[in-house]
């Protein structure tokens, strides 16, 4: 199972590693082209339709992961298609009347610079909403390939198409959101017609009673996304109600650096964990379920937290070699923002339990739980303290939610957390961290030096990271034989 997991991690690779890594390459254009201000009216934007892709499919993509399978089993995947199908369409046709009476009642309270900008943010709504619940599909098939592709394409389309209608059309941030638009619509017929190959999409298979049962799992999921958005992304519109624009985007670019670099990894085992855990749990049981959760743990622990240890380190020179000097100041947040991520991710892998019994409705008491603590902290702090409040109050939203999850789980799945591992992990990632801060050092500067320094404290911190593992007894005997094979393997065909 472990080989499987990681050929599985391989394979979904490209679509975490190549966006994280365009990330790095865009963050400095972006940033050169557009102001603090502009910037962050660019985040705001994006937060608005994802809030509305959150209220209207984010629990319809989660039940298609755990329904799929049932339903696949069960031979009745034309039923399953038909009922997702409908049901989409008329949250979205209820969405969508409910976002143009809102814009016609508050008009007059939002922000003039994202007024104009509505129209196209209710089209990438639409179009991503189609693409969410096909893209789910896609993963609940276990197509790996056919998924990173479809990643890959809209991810490197949006940023592609938006930055020629940026520089060679002039537009601002219209050109980033009519790039995003774009890249979703032009591959929609074939995520589709890939995702109910053979089985096709026939609205007489719709059926009321199990649209019912869906629905009544999704709902809560829902609502929970909806906190878990307003987790994510509520920091930036309580810092546009306290503080200025500039705050906004100062706040956007480090947080968007430092998520991307962690979520890299959590995104990857979290791509692969939950198809697996749900077809283990359907095909072998309880025990094997447990044994894969603790498997995936010690994995996610050995990869996630060097890092995360590696990128605090880090933080200043990784935003100084991206930014211009008007961004530096929000390398302060990265430390706060990495390990949310991280306990994001540890979150994920803890809520198993509750989402394989459909306990759907505790799934997002949890995560309303968490991001009511979230808001309420940001709402007494961020006026006082600014954007540095909103990152320590998401640290704690994501702690307690991985809190929530574990305790609500336990009854249904045993999580065996791996203790042994995470103490050889934080000793192995310490060492790594103090070579990784000493190796930047000698570039004379801790914030502006040498690119050159910077990438070879990073080589250098890798090996030292698996050495100290080998070294403290965390590699086990049979992953020293397969490691020692394929360094044979290597060494004989150089």
């Amino acid at each position: 199972m472990l080989k499987k997991f990681v050929k599985d991690i391989a394979i979904y690779a490209p679509s975490q590693f190549l966006p994280a890594l365009t990330a790095f390459i865009t963050t400095p254009i972006l940033t050169r082209l557009f102001s603090p201000a502009e910037y962050g009216n660019w985040a705001l934007a994006s937060s608005i339709y994802a809030f509305l892709v959150a209220l209207t499919v984010s629990g319809f993509g989660s039940a298609t992961l755990r329904f799929y399978p049932a339903y696949k089993a069960k031979s009745t995947l034309d039923t399953f298609f038909a009922t997702i199908c409908v049901s989409i369409v008329i949250l979205i046709i209820i969405i969508l009347g409910f976002s143009f009476l809102c814009i016609f009642l508050f008009n007059k309270f939002l922000s003039p610079t994202l007024v104009p900008l509505l129209p196209l943010i209710i089209l990438i709504f639409i179009a991503q909403s189609v693409f969410g619940i096909y893209i789910s599909a896609i993963r609940a098939q276990q197509r790996s390939g056919s998924y990173t592709f479809f990643q890959l394409f809209t991810y490197y389309g949006s940023l592609g198409i938006g930055l020629l209608l940026v520089i060679v059309w002039k537009l601002r941030v219209e050109g980033l959101l009519w790039g995003t638009f774009i890249t979703i619509v032009l591959p929609l017929p074939f995520l589709i017609f890939i995702a109910t190959k053979d089985v096709g999409i026939h609205l007489n298979r719709f059926r009321l009673t199990d649209a019912f049962q869906i629905g009544q799992y999704a709902w809560p999921l829902t609502l929970g996304n909806v906190a878990m958005w307003g987790l994510r992304v509520s920091d930036l519109f309580i810092i546009s109600s306290f503080r200025s624009e500039r705050d906004v985007g100062l706040y956007s670019v480090s947080y968007n650096i430092s998520s991307k670099s962690i979520e890299l990894l959590v995104s990857l085992f979290l791509l692969s964990v939950s198809p697996m855990v749900y077809s283990t749990w359907e095909n072998e049981g309880q025990l094997a379920t447990e044994k894969i959760l603790t498997m995936v743990t010690r994995v996610y622990l050995i990869l996630c937290v060097p890092a995360a240890v590696g990128l605090c380190v880090l933080a200043a020179p990784f935003v100084a070699l991206l930014t211009t000097p008007d961004y530096y100041e929000g390398s302060n947040i990265v430390f706060f923002v990495v390990f949310s991520s991280f306990f994001w991710g540890l979150s994920q892998i803890a809520m198993h339990g509750i989402a394989i019994k459909k306990k759907s409705r505790r799934l997002a008491a949890n995560q309303i739980i968490a991001a009511g603590t979230h808001i309420g902290l940001q709402l007494l702090f961020v006026p006082r303290y600014g954007y540095i409040a909103a990152a320590i109050s998401t640290l704690i939203g994501y702690t307690l939610l991985m809190v929530l999850q574990t305790i609500a789980s336990s009854p249904y799945l045993t999580w065996r957390f791996p203790f042994h591992t995470l103490r050889n992990v934080i000793a192995a990632s310490g060492v790594m961290g103090l070579a990784t801060w000493w190796i930047y050092g000698l570039s004379g500067s801790r914030i502006n030096g040498s690119p050159i320094f910077l990438f070879l404290s990073i080589i250098i911190a890798i090996p030292i990271y698996f050495i100290c593992l080998w070294g403290i007894g965390e590699v086990k005997i049979e992953e020293k034989n397969k490691i020692r094979q394929l360094f044979s393997k290597v060494l004989i065909r150089f």
